[in-house]
């Protein structure tokens, strides 16, 4: 393994699917963690596979966990209550993303911990934490240097790119390829979200991986528009024009088996293969680590 990866801890969109037919690649929803030879994590989003990533740690030992998240719809945040970190005294969790036009970061996660919703309050936790409010910017972690950028999705949503010793790592959490709204020829219109999605592919150009919300299969999408998600066909075309590496989808729909993931990558793997291209294609799987 290389000194820079990836794992996995959860891969669903929209709501959590556990069952036989999710088994494989897992029916948590969003969260997964980069980490490098200092041992310097990056966990993104707090979906219910964030507390499958607090139960894999040495709870007897300290942690400062660095989290981004890209957006506060449920299924990214609902993991945070129950992340055994947070109960911990002396471990440190820094909260990084994005507010909404209704709240704050810190507002959206006491929010989801109110006495009405949860029995232990944010300022119960035992842990200490901080929250980071952050727009289209670039900050640094550790060795990490990042990049956000704003995504199309129905509130506030954010995406990120990782740069660590001439490694890029992205992770487009949710994410709709920008189109006219108004379904009209108007020029203007047709020429900002072109460049808008022009914009995402410099984002993301080049990198050695990118984890892409890729939800729902071109014949699934046209009834989908507006929802906030990409098909598989738009993820693999913008990884292809951008030159990535390496590209997972991510965020599958729930209603998805396995088997029928299993046949999703084994179409476009075959595709790339025919075309000549050599861009590697996998589907997340959850607590399954991949070198960057």
């Amino acid at each position: 393994m290389s000194d820079f990866h990836v794992t996995f801890w959860g891969v669903r969109g929209s709501i959590p699917v556990p069952g036989p037919s999710t088994v494989r690649y897992g029916g948590n929803t969003s969260c997964l963690e980069i980490n490098n030879a200092h041992g310097e994590r990056i966990v993104f989003d707090a979906g219910t596979g964030l507390r499958v990533f607090g139960q894999s740690l040495d709870l007897s030992k300290k942690h400062n966990i660095n989290l981004f998240i890209s957006h506060p719809h449920w299924d990214h945040i609902s993991g945070f209550p129950f992340f055994p970190v947070n109960f911990i005294p002396g471990n440190t969790v820094n909260v990084y993303g994005a507010g909404t036009f209704e709240f704050t970061l810190q507002e959206i996660f006491n929010g989801q911990m109110k006495y009405t919703y949860f029995p232990v309050r944010t300022e119960e936790l035992r842990a200490s934490l901080h929250f980071h409010e952050l727009n289209e910017e670039s900050i640094t972690v550790g060795n990490y240097k990042i990049d956000s950028i704003r995504l199309n999705h129905p509130v506030t949503c954010l995406g990120y790119k990782v740069i660590f010793e001439n490694k890029v790592f992205v992770y487009l959490g949710d994410n709709e390829p920008y189109y006219n709204v108004y379904k009209d020829e108007d020029p203007d219109v047709i020429e900002f979200a072109r460049q808008m999605n022009n914009k995402l592919v410099d984002f993301i150009r080049s990198a050695d991986t990118v984890v892409a919300d890729a939800q729902y299969l071109p014949y699934e999408y046209p009834q989908k528009i507006g929802w906030g998600h990409s098909s598989s066909h738009h993820v693999v075309n913008m990884a292809l024009k951008a030159g990535v590496k390496k590209l997972f989808f991510f965020h599958h729909e729930p209603l998805r088996s396995d088997d029928e993931l299993d046949r999703v990558i084994d179409h476009y793997r075959g595709r790339l293969q025919a075309k000549g291209h050599s861009m590697e294609l996998h589907a997340a799987m959850e607590k399954k680590t991949f070198d960057i």
